[in-house]
């Protein structure tokens, strides 16, 4: 009760997606006998509350234009530079069937489609894990048929900001941004940029 009152809006909305992603947590293990692992689950919170605030960002006309808001309404595909090629990468997730998905797609800097590829996955993931297996999986994939110069676009912007990041942690989802970074060191042609929805 002490935070609502004395910090910003931005630490309370942190402090309180990090007590709900726990409540839920607890739920979870008391209903269903099913529990996150706890290094997950500041990382799940901190994503939750960067989507949930960037979303209600957008809703509040008061603090944009309404220019701003149709440029950010309309946020168009955009060209790579010529040499380059752009992979669009996102994961799906099907909670009622217990699987995810993952797919991409290649175009090129006339636009004009390259290559694409989809997959399941089986297992539980949060959904940050699930987007970095799917940056990691379409990575893996582009570079196997040898193409160079590309930049992957992901709408996760956690992802993107630890693959840019030099703190590795030891949860799931660190060592999954080890290995998209271990991709990014050999294949310096890369580049990895967040975009969003």
């Amino acid at each position: 009760m002490h935070i609502c009152p004395y910090e910003d809006k931005n630490t309370a909305g942190k402090v309180a997606m990090l007590a709900w992603v726990l409540w839920n947590n607890r739920n979870n293990c008391v209903w269903n006998n099913e529990r996150e692992p706890r290094q997950q689950l500041g990382v799940k919170a901190l994503h939750f509350w960067n989507e949930w605030n960037a979303v209600n960002i957008m809703r509040e006309p008061h603090r944009q234009s309404a220019e701003q808001q149709q440029q950010q309404q309309q946020m168009p595909w955009t060209l790579p530079p010529d040499g380059w090629q752009k992979c669009n990468v996102d994961a799906g997730f099907h909670d009622d069937v217990g699987k995810k998905s993952v797919g991409w797609c290649i175009r090129d800097s006339s636009s004009q489609f390259v290559l694409a590829g989809t997959f399941w996955l089986h297992g539980r993931f949060s959904i940050i894990e699930g987007e970095a297996i799917a940056l990691m999986e379409a990575m893996k994939e582009v570079k196997s048929r040898g193409f160079a110069n590309v930049i992957f676009e992901t709408n996760s912007k956690n992802v993107v900001d630890a693959t840019h990041c030099l703190h590795t942690g030891v949860s799931e989802f660190s060592s999954l941004i080890c290995e998209i970074k271990n991709i990014l060191s050999l294949s310096t042609n890369f580049e990895v940029k967040f975009i969003k929805r």
